[in-house]
């Protein structure tokens, strides 16, 4: 897996719903034929496994089969090579593209007022123009997959949100954190809320053919000094914030591939700001195509969907859903990218 976006989702809701909150019939049924359909698909892969034994292959095309399984391993092994120093190329060229970065900051936030050409119709009076571009990074988010994060509670901060890095790590191991800065606000004190992605890059001996580079394979959140009575992951629903917590997202009332799809949506909103958000922001703002759209939805990353919205989406257009690619555990996107859901503590 190349450093890059996993797939798309829609959603309404961003965290694990209540017992109370459960999906309607509807929902439900979607989601049983969608899982069935998987099953078929699946038993058709079993019919055709076995019509392939029951004509075996001889003898000197085996071996010629195995050499040629060697070599492919051999090939499996270099692209493990590539995606490190790739990795580490990111993190060489990071100091430029930080740079970048702040330039685009200093505007948003009003410290720089850049020069107006002539021919352009808007004022070119620095004190015409208000201070920065108003709830830029609020409309950013909005303008990307992670809108359905976002509850009308939690724009208020947002609207105080400056400035979205991304921080790249080789050391101790390959990974990168999220850096949220925040003005002056009534919610907390922080002036960063950061979450950490853990990657690893090595194939599965029991399916080599799978591997595809990176993988998150745990992150880790931080803690937000909430001020008193102004604690939004505390009030009724689910808010944004709950993003800097991943631990809220395990539910004991659930089983274990209900929770294994919500970890994989949450690692894939992950890539999605380190690889979409922060580099194409201004884009986003735009509202300028990053070629992430389908129809005017995002396809689900998990085929198991808990999101409610998600699934009317699905009951209306199956094809939004990523297919499945035999047992679940991974998906992989447009980009070639995938995320895996098992936490490694």
């Amino acid at each position: 897996m190349a450093d890059h976006v996993t797939h798309e989702a829609a959603a309404s809701s961003p965290s694990v719903p209540s017992p109370a909150n459960e999906p309607s019939a509807g929902r439900t049924e979607a989601s049983l034929l969608h899982q069935i359909s998987v099953i078929e698909k699946r038993i058709k892969e079993i019919e055709l496994e076995q019509s392939a034994t029951a004509n075996p292959t001889p003898p000197n095309i085996q071996a010629k089969l195995y050499a040629l399984r060697k070599i492919q391993l051999d090939v499996v092994d270099l692209e493990v090579k590539f995606h490190y120093k790739a990795h580490a190329m990111e993190v060489e060229y990071q100091s430029e593209f930080t740079e970048c970065q702040r330039k685009i900051a200093r505007i948003v936030n009003g410290e720089d007022v850049p020069e107006l050409l002539e021919a352009n119709p808007a004022p070119n009076d620095a004190a015409d123009q208000p201070k920065g571009i108003p709830e830029f990074w609020l409309t950013v988010l909005k303008s990307s997959l992670l809108d359905h994060l976002i509850q009308p509670a939690d724009e208020p901060v947002l609207k105080q949100l400056q400035d979205i890095r991304v921080l790249l790590v080789n050391e101790p191991e390959a990974g990168f954190e999220l850096q949220f800065h925040f003005g002056s606000n009534d919610y907390f004190t922080n002036e960063v809320l950061t979450k950490q992605y853990f990657l690893r890059c090595a194939p599965n001996p029991d399916a080599p053919a799978r591997f595809n580079g990176f993988e998150i394979y745990h992150c880790k959140g931080c803690t937000i000094d909430w001020k008193p009575e102004h604690n939004l992951t505390l009030t009724p629903g689910n808010s944004f914030f709950d993003f800097f917590n991943p631990e809220t997202l395990y539910n004991g009332d659930y089983d274990a591939d209900f929770n294994e799809a919500i970890l994989e949506c949450d690692f894939q909103y992950g890539y999605h700001i380190k690889e979409t958000i922060v580099p194409r922001a201004v884009f986003l703002f735009l509202k300028e195509s990053t070629h992430l759209e389908q129809g005017g939805h995002f396809a689900c990353c998990c085929d198991r969907c808990v999101y409610v919205e998600c699934m009317d989406d699905l009951m209306v257009n199956p094809s939004l859903n990523v297919e499945n690619d035999g047992d679940g555990s991974k998906h992989e996107s447009s980009t070639g990218a995938e995320v895996d859901a098992t936490q490694d503590d």
